[in-house]
């Protein structure tokens, strides 16, 4: 074996066959040889799973993943639409009892140091995008991952193979098949798809792992890979073990880890990439309990790991996890924005940010999983991060990071009906959201000037008068970035922020102390901005609202009826 755990696990593997008879030898077949010593020693299989395991969501957010406010027009984030061909993706199909050891269970390897691991790389020829526009994608996710896979030249050291039916096998087989120079491709539960079959062939890999158990793959699949070339499965009772054996069986060492939820795929599809990218092992946690299991600190310690990346926000990992790896020894980073989209930006820019330029970045959908597997392996082997989007637009703070990149080629992740045109092209997802609750008390156009203390307002008022009362929240009418955060003429304490497509929207009279963002923020449709007031020529505390298109002041009530927002 080329990588993984050390020398002496396998030496203790064969002395446990050679003492304990047939029950160790089944116990070495089953489990791998740290999983057989324990089982030798503690007088049983263990089966390593959490202690009373919430069930795992379908194919839904993960934890903490809602709309970010304002975002509530957004389509529900369910499966893509193009993935309905696949099989029903079950609810935990693999947190069962380990069934037996059959022909396709795992066999104790030798192992060795890092010399065949390097040589093993070196085999690896992966095509890279010339500039431009790029889409790789087939009829299903099955033909979609043969497409990704036909990038990388034949006599791969090794092919990976994952269940397209669930994603939670295939997160962290991708960052190793990224880290070790092969392709992941997706398998039907029960059968090997023909053309998966036939793009293997073409590889020509010196070895196939596949990933998860038989309740996730079954025999069929394993006989057929047999066929093709020396596979090895490596399965565990769950999510998280499968995760600890793919991590222990890809890397010797690794000064760097990343961790994300088991639970729900976005974080884990972008931290794949980027893990890959550095190779860095993937590593899944319960993240709603307090810590993470035994054997992944383990883990992640025999390795050599001294940094971990969270992937995600505190509701998909929790604080609790963060501070026992901090315990444990570990410098500990977090990725996170408030939904999907953002935290793939943040684990990106984390890095890739300050780069003047990047030869490719990738684009898959936000709402499933199955493009997105086989496309992190190969973003990852070609150092490119991977973006998530929405079928029908690209969020901006996504945009803002790909401009800020300036790849020289943009490679599109599956068919329309998961990536839409538009968002492939860039069109943003703009969202609204009416900027502070009260009833009208001015419109835009002609009226008697106010005088106050603080100055005479215009004979034509530019803007829309909300009675607010006092100190009441000021919410930002749409996403942007704030151009000005500060006392302003008659308009008193004042912000404008300015957002895509050339409109800006300004929020004038805040109170004293009421600005609660700084020039250059990036703020999200629906972020409390600012408190109400009645500084500058105002006669009592209200919101001033104004729209501004290319420059140029525009009633507000029609430009916000037109995006679904009334008063």
């Amino acid at each position: 074996m080329r990588r993984g755990t050390p020398l002496i696990a396998g030496v203790v593997a064969l002395a446990i066959v050679l003492a304990g008879g047939p029950a160790a030898h089944a116990a070495v077949a089953e489990a791998g040889p740290e999983r057989a010593a324990r089982a030798a020693l503690g007088g049983g299989e263990a089966t390593d799973a959490p202690a009373s395991p919430s069930p795992a969501p379908t194919e839904s957010p993960a934890p903490g993943e809602s709309s970010a406010p304002g975002e509530s027009s957004a389509p529900v984030e369910t499966s893509a639409p193009d993935e309905s061909s696949a099989p029903v993706e079950p609810t935990e199909p693999v947190e069962a009892t380990r069934p037996p050891a059959g022909p396709d269970a795992v066999q104790p390897r030798a192992q060795t140091q890092a010399g065949p691991q390097v040589e093993l790389q070196a085999q690896t020829v992966v095509t890279p995008f010339p500039g431009g526009a790029h889409r790789l994608a087939g009829a299903d996710r099955y033909a979609t991952s043969v497409e990704i896979s036909k990038r990388f030249g034949a006599s791969v050291p090794v092919a990976y193979v994952a269940t397209g039916a669930n994603f939670p096998d295939a997160l962290s087989a991708a960052a190793a098949a990224a880290s070790i120079g092969g392709p992941l491709l997706l398998t039907g539960p029960t059968a090997l798809p023909e053309l998966v079959r036939a793009e293997l062939v073409r590889l020509k890999p010196t070895e196939i792992i596949l990933a998860g158990d038989e309740a996730s793959v079954g025999p069929a699949v394993f006989t057929a890979l047999s066929e093709i070339a020396p596979t090895i499965r490596l399965g565990g009772a769950n999510r998280f073990e499968t995760a600890e054996l793919l991590n222990a069986d890809a890397f010797q060492t690794a000064d760097l880890a990343y961790i994300a939820t088991g639970w729900g795929f976005p974080d884990a599809l972008a931290a794949s990439a980027v893990a890959g990218a550095q190779r860095a092992p993937v590593y899944l946690v319960d993240g709603n309990a307090a810590s993470v299991r035994a054997e992944t600190l383990a883990g992640l310690h025999s390795l050599g790991v001294k940094t971990v990346r969270i992937a995600g926000s505190t509701p998909s990992v929790s604080a609790g996890i963060e501070q026992q790896l901090a315990a444990s020894g570990f410098r500990v980073h977090r990725d996170a924005g408030v939904d999907r989209f953002e935290t793939a930006v943040a684990l990106n820019d984390a890095v890739y940010g300050g780069r003047s330029s990047i030869e490719q970045v990738f684009i898959a959908t936000g709402v499933g999983f199955a493009d997105a597997l086989a496309g992190a392996a190969l973003a990852g082997r070609l150092g490119a991060p991977l973006y998530l989007v929405r079928q029908e637009c690209m969020p901006e703070p996504v945009s803002n990071s790909l401009l800020s990149l300036a790849a020289d080629a943009r490679v599109v992740l599956g068919s329309t009906p998961s990536v839409g045109h538009d968002a492939a092209n860039g069109s943003l997802c703009i969202y609204w959201s009416k900027p502070a609750d009260g009833r009208i008390t001015d419109v835009f156009g002609p009226r008697t000037p106010i005088c106050t203390p603080g100055g005479c307002t215009s004979s034509f008022h530019r803007g829309l008068d909300l009675g607010t009362g006092c100190g009441r929240p000021i919410r930002a009418a749409s996403s942007g970035g704030v151009i000005t955060a500060a006392p302003v003429g008659t308009f008193g304490n004042f912000i404008r922020v300015s957002h895509a497509g050339g409109v800006d929207t300004g929020y004038a009279h805040l109170q004293n102390g009421g600005i609660l963002v700084n020039v250059g923020d990036y703020v999200r449709a629906g972020q409390v901005i600012g408190l109400s007031g009645a500084t500058g020529a105002a006669t009592g505390c209200h919101l001033h609202f104004e729209v501004y298109v290319n420059g140029t002041q525009v009633d507000p009530l029609p430009f916000m009826a037109a995006r679904g927002i009334g008063f």
